[in-house]
């Protein structure tokens, strides 16, 4: 294994990944000028705020997209194109899939999470997931080149949570967008979209979604692929499937932690992530720290959505230097109740932040300004 020279009178501080934190941490470079940092990324930070209006055709893939390599060389720290792999915690080296081993003094993972998606029938719909976000992407370039060839696509949309109802309305937006015909349908465990959600705003968008045509399958569950569609089965009635017909489906049921997560010989909560304290680092081993969707607290099973990781990065950042001095680190505290906006497309949004919702335009406009001013952030 071919393993990278380091300064040896220096520290060395190593970024895998690119989500909300570690942008944070490459913006603010200078808070840990006594050490190197590096930066593995496998590609493009997309920008999980604006992947329903990128899904809807109201912002460009460009717009939803920055680049963690011109943006560590702008701040100082070393862009390393890569993949994780393992770590060698003996020899503290973070290993890599085309057999590198990058030796590192503290080690930080930001590598956020993915939507599992069962196999794809030979004959079935094709399969994708919310998550990556760059397969939504891929996603409608394909129903772009189906409306320019005149085709009417059917699409499956599996989950009916925030990510599921801004796809599902997204999706509509983009066929309006085209002129073009679109059959949405949304498949859901619950007996209500949104669970967890305020019953208003429940039946606010079980409303909306009637409304824009898309088909509601409630207490449903999705078993499989079959030639042409997806099988479902009633949750009351599960010994008669039925299928919904489908040329596409997507996945936007819960997300799960990195794979990669199994072979990195550190605690981990299952189904949640790398276990960490309130200090954000590894139970397991203290220099090694996590943050956004890919950690667990272990006293806080948080839900996954970017502002956690966003409030993460500050306390983040001043524990790395603070490790680096020896001296006291600092606690995450999550707050209590966190504002969430789902974009609807057609210029309409719902906030929702605890028990407290509204519906609207404003709701999107503010949305809007809060996306564009966290892009601003990082853009040259």
């Amino acid at each position: 294994m071919k393993r990278l020279a380091t300064t040896d009178s220096r520290p060395h501080i190593l970024l895998v990944g690119a989500g909300h934190a570690h942008l944070y941490l490459i913006r603010h470079r200078h808070r840990l000028a006594g050490a190197d940092v590096s930066v593995v990324d496998p590609g493009a930070f997309w920008y999980s705020g604006m992947a329903a209006g990128v899904m809807g055709g109201r912002y460009s893939p460009a717009q939803g997209r920055i680049d963690p390599r011109q943006l560590a060389r702008r701040y100082g720290a070393t862009p390393l194109r890569g993949r994780l792999t393992g770590l060698d915690i003996q020899a503290r080296a973070a290993k890599l899939a085309d057999g590198r081993a990058i030796p590192f003094t503290l080690l930080s993972l930001n590598l956020g999470s993915y939507a599992a998606a069962p196999s794809a029938h030979p004959q079935g719909p094709d399969v994708w997931s919310v998550k990556p976000i760059a397969q939504l992407v891929g996603f409608r370039r394909r129903l772009e080149a189906a409306f320019r060839r005149g085709s009417h696509p059917r699409v499956v949309v599996v989950g009916a949570g925030s990510s599921g109802i801004e796809l599902a309305c997204n999706l509509r937006e983009l066929a309006w967008r085209h002129g073009a015909r679109l059959d949405v349908a949304l498949v859901n465990r619950g007996q209500r979209v949104l669970e967890g959600g305020p019953p208003g705003a429940s039946r606010w968008l079980a409303r909306h979604l009637s409304r824009r045509g898309i088909a509601m399958h409630t207490d449903t569950r999705a078993t499989g692929h079959v030639p042409g569609g997806v099988s479902v089965v009633c949750m009351g009635d599960q010994d008669r499937p039925s299928v919904l017909e489908a040329d596409h489906v997507i996945y936007a049921t819960g997300l799960t932690p990195p794979r990669v997560f199994d072979h990195l010989g550190l605690p981990v909560i299952e189904g949640r992530g790398l276990a960490i304290d309130e200090t954000l680092q590894s139970t397991g081993e203290p220099d090694i720290f996590a943050a956004g969707d890919c950690a667990a607290m272990i006293d806080h099973p948080l839900p996954r959505l970017g502002v956690y990781g966003v409030r993460q990065a500050p306390v983040l950042l001043a524990n790395l230097a603070a490790r680096l001095k020896g001296a006291g680190l600092s606690s995450y505290v999550p707050q209590t109740r966190a504002l969430a906006i789902l974009d609807l497309g057609h210029g309409t949004g719902l906030a929702i932040r605890g028990h407290r919702w509204w519906a609207g335009r404003l709701s999107l406009i503010w949305k809007s300004r809060l996306d564009r001013r966290f892009m601003r952030q990082y853009r040259p």
